[in-house]
């Protein structure tokens, strides 16, 4: 699905059991509960691109965690 790019549009998605805010129009995504900012490389426009650039963070967030 095609991300909104307006002011105050955000996506919260939940992987791996790790939760990530990204506001539509950055090119960064936090983890929700910390203070760990993401670069994602660029600036998703799809729910699938976000997910894409998240995967492996939220993997290797999984990772460190076990």
């Amino acid at each position: 699905m095609k991300l909104l790019m307006q002011p105050k549009c955000y996506t919260d998605v939940c992987l791996h059991g790790k939760w990530f805010h990204h506001d539509h129009g950055d090119t960064s995504a936090y983890m929700l509960g910390s203070r760990l900012v993401f670069d994602l490389g660029m600036m998703p426009t799809t729910d699938e691109e976000l997910e894409a650039c998240l995967e492996p963070i939220a993997q290797q967030q999984q990772d460190h965690d076990h």
